[in-house]
């Protein structure tokens, strides 16, 4: 570990402690800068972390997804460590066991805590459970929803974060989706204070339905397209991509020419887990060490044949569907899928290259392998 990290401290109504938390986090070793996040502070929160040395940054709308999307965003190194702003309770020198922990391969740093006056219902009944059912690759952490870690920015769409109390979920499936490692280190015993059984309701309840919905978002299934150019793309399956990529799956997209391809690099230059290479690259492309399924979605003829020999390929671990851009001579799609989280790209990207017209909320498909994939 060489490159220092940006702390983020969301902070509401925290003027008697913030200054306290300020100094000590630039004590710490490793660390580049301290961001404080005001989040609608209605006391002295902002003044106190300037006055300690912190960079303070605001944001009106209350709630921990919002304060956590734009304190990532305002850190100004790849490396950002999220924590709380009750740091009085812990044992700060510990947390440089996440610092130690930045080794190659892994994206982000779990700090597991122990209150022995917390049996953490919302981890051994909820997320834990969750997790093991639905993202089974990240089964191995005690504390995956502890809002003390440390990951790199730049794998992830952090302005698609999302919650509050899930946000912090968040950005670890979309590390693990990113297909770094996920790992967690031990980071010692705090006392915090009781809560009351509303909280808990009120944190399930978001948790659950963030949960439900990236299970529907599918971010361990990866999609790869292939296509003449990057024109074909957008007008065929860049609803499809754009919704897969705000989620924080992978996406891969395979140009056999460079027409349109500016419009469809800069309908997903914001997505880290993006990727547009040439034909010749296609033979080349693997699945992600985290991948669950794939999807290939290609253009009839030359691009049709590379998926054909990719899906051959890719099938002997993974369930893969093979998709087919249908052609306006051809019939009714066999596939169609709802784009709506992603049509507001499309729309940008076809307006890029001349499109005009109403986008329809659906892309649809032949399917080349009915009755198979998943």
């Amino acid at each position: 570990m060489s490159d220092p990290a940006s702390v983020i401290v969301p902070a509401r109504d925290e003027a008697a402690t913030i200054g306290d938390v300020v100094a000590r986090l630039q004590e710490m070793s490793g660390i580049g800068e301290v961001v404080v996040i005001d989040n609608a502070s209605g006391d002295a929160t902002a003044a106190r972390a300037a006055e300690a040395g912190a960079r303070v940054v605001s944001e009106a709308l209350r709630g921990m997804g919002q304060a956590v999307r734009t304190g990532v965003a305002a850190a100004r190194h790849e490396w950002v460590m999220k924590v709380d702003a009750d740091l009085d309770k812990f044992d700060l020198p510990l947390f440089a066991r996440m610092q130690a922990a930045r080794t190659p391969g892994v994206g982000l740093v779990k700090g597991a805590w122990n209150d022995p006056d917390d049996d953490m219902p919302m981890t051994r009944l909820l997320v834990r459970p969750a997790l093991a059912r639905m993202f089974p690759g990240l089964a191995h952490l005690t504390a995956p929803n502890s809002g003390i870690y440390l990951f790199d920015k730049s794998l992830i769409a952090h302005a698609e974060l999302v919650g509050d109390y899930a946000v912090d979920i968040d950005v670890m499936l979309r590390v693990h989706a990113a297909g770094a490692v996920v790992t967690e280190v031990d980071i010692g015993r705090i006392v915090h204070d009781a809560r009351d059984p509303q909280h808990y309701g009120g944190m399930a309840e978001q948790i659950f339905g963030f949960f439900l919905g990236r299970q529907a978002a599918d971010p361990m299934g990866e999609v790869v397209i292939l296509a003449r150019s990057a024109e074909v793309v957008i007008r065929g399956a860049l609803g499809v991509a754009a919704c897969k990529l705000r989620a924080g799956a992978r996406v891969t997209v395979a140009l056999e020419d460079g027409q349109g391809a500016q419009a469809l690099a800069d309908a997903v230059a914001g997505y880290p887990t993006a990727r547009i290479v040439d034909f010749p690259a296609a033979a080349g492309i693997r699945p992600g060490p985290h991948a669950a399924r794939m999807t290939l979605i290609a253009e009839a003829g030359a691009a049709m044949h590379h998926a054909e020999a990719l899906r051959t390929r890719m099938a002997v671990g993974l369930p893969v569907d093979l998709w087919q851009m249908p052609e306006q001579s051809q019939g009714g799609p066999d596939v169609t899928v709802d784009i709506s989280q992603g049509i507001e790209i499309k729309r940008a990207a076809l307006a890029r290259i001349g499109g005009t017209g109403p986008v329809a909320a659906r892309e649809g498909f032949l399917d080349r392998m009915p009755g198979a994939g998943a």
